[in-house]
């Protein structure tokens, strides 16, 4: 399908390049379509940009409210809510620092709304699972869910980036190690925060 071929092109480039480096053209030529069918399914680059964002973040969607309605301890539920976010971050670091990048380093006010109104969805949807924690009194009642989510992508962020993770690997420790080690380090984090 034309519109799925053009939102694979689109979400290589921009994640490559980012939002501003990225032409409508190099995506046409990229896509194997021209312009005018670009502008056709989706009106403008920004909206493209922001279908490719869509696209990124709401399988993770789908999974955090999968769990949400899920029949489990709130424990189970972090605990998962950890290892998919793991898992998915560090073995497609490219995706989530287009994110953080495009998210913080735009010039286009209505562009970051976006990015934020698509995100804060996941956000709601983690705050909900710790929030439910909260209510069936499995997670401390003072605990900042905010802070948590904050910690969560904090963590992973610092450990995921090509500079900064630098800094956190250990002598001779291999890619594998290192994820194993910033999940048992959230895992004590925020169990020891959230769980009386």
């Amino acid at each position: 399908m034309t519109s799925e071929k053009i939102l694979s092109a689109a979400a290589e480039l921009f994640m490559e390049k980012g939002f501003d480096a990225v032409s409508v053209r190099e995506i046409a030529a990229k896509a194997g379509v021209n312009v005018a069918l670009i502008n056709y399914h989706f009106q403008s680059k920004e909206n493209l940009f922001l279908s490719v964002l869509e696209e990124t973040v709401s399988a993770s969607r789908m999974k955090l409210n999968n769990l949400n309605n899920a029949d489990i301890p709130s424990k189970e539920k972090l605990l998962q809510v950890i290892d998919m976010y793991t898992e998915k971050i560090f073995t497609n670091c490219r995706g989530y620092h287009f994110i953080q990048r495009e998210l913080t380093g735009t010039q286009r006010p209505e562009l970051v709304e976006g990015i934020a109104k698509i995100t804060n969805k996941n956000s709601a949807e983690l705050r909900r699972l710790l929030e439910d924690g909260q209510k069936k009194k499995e997670f401390k009642k003072e605990a900042d869910v905010d802070m948590v989510n904050a910690t969560l992508f904090g963590v992973m962020y610092q450990a995921t980036h090509a500079v900064l993770r630098k800094r956190w690997i250990r002598p001779g420790e291999d890619d594998a190690a290192f994820k194993q080690r910033v999940k048992e380090y959230l895992v004590d984090l925020l169990t020891g925060y959230l769980i009386k």
